[in-house]
């Protein structure tokens, strides 16, 4: 029979325990960094958004000023007395503002079918016809197209430049012409030039069918091109204003776009911050901190198993300390206290499972006698010799020779009915008298056995009763045999087995 103490549930105790600590902290920091790195995206959202909505403002307070110049040019050239002013004064009285306006390009004002009536360069239009393009044609198609804005266009001398134009209605309602103005893009570029958007920062502002007017980083090769299949405009216009982080479709850079419409105009204006710059910091922070958890985790891991070591060699320790407790020093046999152990655990388990336990009592027959004669160390080494014989007899885990006391053996044999407990009293006699007979002098034995099966009327107790007054039944029939205790039948009769 083996002693095992219970050290292993501390040290699972502290493996778990290490990973739970290894896990939670690391859950933590993580938990960290997550919300660094929303409080960053959130941080950069609303730059943007406050950034847009001032670009877009000034954008709308400019398109609006135009568009009230516009209105006023419909209005003045339907009075009747513009017509009879000299050309001259009607210069002045029509386009004086507007023709001054910085980033302006030439008003005109076009009759029914198109053709030029006025324009704020020259008293003397030359004649042209524009009844082909599109801020004419959306005018006389619409009475109520209100301010229109044009897609980009090229002069002849490479200027880009947007139309805005708006009706010239007659007194009933039909249409009458229309007054049209340019603005010339480089107020955009401008615009964007002097803003900061970031390392692959960008800002754009399209037309409401997905055209690019302008857009920084300039590239004059998107200007006019259409994205009405970018992410913005599956928002817009549904929706005046949002935010979303995408991969932009012009030049692959992942961003975090931010738009909104300018003013109530046909416009749309959107800024995108590179993820990558939004989370510049927070890299650099991930970095660090997830050098400090990983030697965190490495030193915690290291100092586990430093102390899962410490905890096994203690175990260990524990162990031996328990066995070399509960061990005869001489004959390395169970000692008394074993013994008692055993018998208590032992006749436990039997009762349960109204299973046998047998009992063997020896004693060395004349060993006081042998001892004076041939001195202790031969006594010690006699005893010793015993203890082989039943060590060897006894092959089971479950079996256990004990030094009862002196030079009194016992042998605890759970779940084994006299015939075996007999069986092992004959082995170990019959080594007994191999050894006699090779090395010379060696007292025999006498064994009393006892079998019984646990039950209300029996106790631990009566078991070793039984097997000494087998004992002392073998010393009286002369020695050097076995008897069994009498009483029951699983309790052998006092049978002497030489």
């Amino acid at each position: 029979m083996h002693v095992t103490m219970p050290s292993t549930m501390p040290a699972k105790r502290l493996l778990a325990l290490g990973i739970g600590l290894i896990l939670g902290f690391s859950g933590i920091c993580a938990t960290i960094l997550w919300e660094m790195a929303q409080k960053d995206f959130q941080h950069a959202k609303e730059a943007a958004t406050n950034l847009v909505a001032s670009i877009a403002s000034e954008i709308d307070r400019n398109i609006e000023l135009y568009d009230l110049w516009l209105q006023a040019v419909a209005d003045g050239v339907k009075l009747p007395e513009i017509n009879r002013v000299s050309p001259e004064l009607r210069q002045v009285v029509l386009f004086d503002r507007a023709a001054t306006a910085k980033d302006l390009g030439s008003i005109l004002v076009l009759d029914a079918a198109g053709n030029v009536r006025l324009d704020s360069r020259t008293p003397t239009p030359r004649p042209t016809n524009f009844a082909d393009r599109d801020f004419f044609r959306v005018h006389q198609a619409r009475p109520d197209a209100g301010l229109f804005i044009s897609a980009p266009w090229v002069t002849s001398g490479g200027e880009y430049l947007i139309s805005l134009s708006r009706r010239i209605s007659g007194r009933d309602g039909s249409f009458d012409g229309v007054v049209a103005g340019s603005m010339r893009l480089s107020y955009f570029h401008n615009l964007f030039r002097k803003l900061d958007f970031g390392a692959q920062g960008s800002m754009a502002l399209f037309s409401s069918d997905g055209t690019i007017l302008m857009r920084a980083p300039f590239d004059i090769t998107k200007i006019g091109q259409s994205i009405k299949d970018a992410q913005t405009f599956k928002y817009f216009p549904a929706h005046s204003s949002g935010f979303y982080a995408t991969k932009s479709i012009v030049d692959h850079i992942s961003r975090l776009y931010v738009f909104q419409q300018v003013g109530t105009h046909p416009l749309l204006l959107a800024e995108g911050v590179a993820l990558k710059s939004i989370y510049a910091d927070w890299w650099q922070q991930l970095w660090w901190i997830g050098l400090v958890v990983a030697a965190l985790v490495a030193f915690s891991i290291a100092l586990m198993f430093y102390l899962l070591a410490a905890l096994k060699r203690r175990a260990a320790a524990e162990n031996q300390l328990a066995v070399l407790a509960t061990t005869d020093t001489l004959t390395r046999l169970g000692n008394r206290r074993r013994f008692d152990d055993a018998l208590a655990v032992e006749w436990r388990r039997a009762t349960r499972s109204r299973t046998p336990v047998s009992l063997l009592m020896i004693d060395v027959d004349h060993f006081k006698a042998y001892n004076d004669r041939h001195g202790h160390q031969a006594g010690d080494a006699v005893l010793a010799t015993v203890a082989q014989c039943i060590a060897s007899s006894t092959k089971r885990t479950s079996d256990l020779g004990a030094r009862y006391g002196g030079e009194e053996f016992s042998v605890l044999l759970p779940g084994v009915g006299k015939s075996g407990a007999f069986e092992v009293a004959r082995q170990i006699r019959e080594k007994l008298t191999v050894l006699r007979q090779t090395q010379g002098e060696l007292p025999t034995v006498s064994i009393g056995l006892a079998c019984m099966v646990p039950g209300q009327d029996y106790v631990p107790h009566d078991l070793v009763r039984a097997a000494d007054i087998a004992l002392y039944a073998a010393k009286h029939e002369g020695r050097d045999c076995v008897i069994g205790s009498p009483g029951g039948d699983l309790i052998a009769s006092g049978k002497r087995v030489a």
